[in-house]
């Protein structure tokens, strides 16, 4: 899916700043160009996918690993060329499609920067939005763990690059400037492509807007997961009055609680009147370009488990792909394959338990497969665990709501069964009596 926008920028529509700056103006090339031997390459999200692509061409480079947060085609070509290792902590579908190969490093996003700063690159190369006349540069649509890369210490040959996209909006918030640049590559792009796979909600979203309805008051902040039920179930809640807006990604389903009312921010506590968000969806764009009452930050300013907690009746709202009987919830992998990652899920659950007031809220089809699969199992796969059963508060399925939080072992079973598909509830019984927590 593509979008194409006109950057409704204050004060910039007929600025050309690469007549401002010609001397920091180069092309894809000739930044993948500088790219030696044994380096370790640091990109943004979103990927810079003409700059990834120039990399990808070459066939002269040993021993360079790029590091690519949520790989799409630039990442893709990355993994197709064997001269070079792709490295990624969020595994996408354009890559599972290109059979491209990628070596997976768990990295929570909230720790995205200090990862850079543990592991510094020695060319990075961020996509931002068009520079403003007063030099500032936007982050563009998302800033998340970006900043790292343009602002960590360098050693002498260090470089950082920025691919400017024309098409992102102006976001207020944090930015950029153009002297913390080597280069800033020009292209000719006329479209953006979303950052994280399509995800189809069910059908039946009644229980879900139900459930939702029950566990969010009037006057909450609430963050949620993207694309598919998460989302499109918190988007139905446009009857609750003053929700406030504190999340990793900015989505169709938030933007429509914002402009239908039911979040306005005014009850805020932390970042007070503002919605805050790292990364922004193509779907929001237009929306969100030059929009004050919207506010862009880096992941370790909007995933700080400490800024998180002192939220207002925080209540995250994420997905899942399976979640066994002990409570524990895995988020990243089908069939023992990892299929994504943890992004900044993790980061928000965690944030939820330092505060009394506070929810984590896991929303999940009971089945998969046509109802041949219940997701409600005996047991995770040891290395699929993504949140543990210290972690989830309230898991809802169609079924209900099963509230897990401060249960022993054999309650969380018990809920938890209760709200699995009628089909699939007495073989979790006996699977419960088994591992002796029935």
């Amino acid at each position: 899916m593509g979008y194409v926008l006109a950057v409704l920028s204050e004060g910039n529509d007929d600025f050309d700043w690469t007549q401002e700056w010609p001397h920091l103006v180069m092309t894809p090339g000739a930044a993948a160009g500088q790219v030696r031997d044994g380096d370790l390459v640091g990109t943004s999200l979103p990927e810079p996918t003409a700059f990834l692509t120039a990399l990808a061409e070459r066939t002269d480079l040993d021993e360079v690993a790029v590091f690519v947060p949520a790989p799409r085609r630039g990442g893709a070509a990355i993994g197709m060329n064997s001269k070079i290792e792709l490295r990624a902590p969020f595994l996408t579908q354009i890559l599972r499609e290109a059979g491209a190969k990628a070596e997976l490093v768990p990295v929570r996003l909230e720790d995205w920067g200090r990862f850079t700063i543990r592991n510094p690159p020695r060319v990075a190369c961020v996509q931002v939005g068009r520079p403003l006349r007063d030099g500032t540069v936007p982050p563009g649509s998302a800033i998340a763990g970006n900043d790292a890369l343009v602002r960590r210490a360098r050693q002498r040959g260090d470089l950082v690059f920025g691919l400017v996209n024309p098409v992102v909006p102006y976001i207020h918030g944090d930015a950029f400037h153009v002297d913390d640049f080597d280069g800033l590559i020009h292209v000719p792009l006329e479209g953006s492509m979303p950052v994280f796979d399509e995800r189809t909600p069910p059908s039946n979203l009644d229980p879900f807007v139900g459930a939702l309805d029950e566990l969010i008051p009037d006057g909450a902040t609430v963050q949620s997961g993207v694309g598919g039920l998460t989302e499109v179930a918190l988007a139905r809640l446009t009857h609750k009055t003053d929700l406030g807006i504190h999340t990793e990604v900015m989505c169709q389903g938030l933007m429509d609680l914002m402009k239908s009312g039911a979040a306005t921010n005014r009850l805020k506590t932390v970042f007070p009147n503002k919605t805050v968000f790292s990364i922004a969806l193509p779907e929001t764009f237009q929306f969100l370009d030059n929009n004050p009452d919207c506010h862009i930050v880096p992941a370790h300013v909007a995933l700080n488990h400490k800024t998180i907690s002192d939220n207002r009746d925080m209540r995250c709202v994420n997905g899942a792909i399976e979640i066994d009987l002990w409570g524990q919830v895995n988020s990243e992998m089908i069939g023992g394959v990892q299929h994504s990652g943890v992004g900044g899920a993790l980061d928000f659950l965690r944030g939820c338990q330092m505060s009394d007031s506070a929810m984590s809220i896991h929303l999940m089809p009971a089945t998969a497969r046509n109802g041949t699969s219940s997701r409600i199992v005996p047991q995770i796969n040891v290395n699929a665990v993504t949140a543990t059963r210290y972690d989830v508060d309230v898991v809802v399925t169609e079924f209900g709501i099963a509230r897990l939080k401060d249960l022993s072992v054999r309650q969380k079973a018990e809920r938890l069964i209760a709200i699995a598909h009628p089909d699939h509830r007495e073989e979790l019984k006996e699977a419960a009596q088994k591992m002796g927590v029935g």
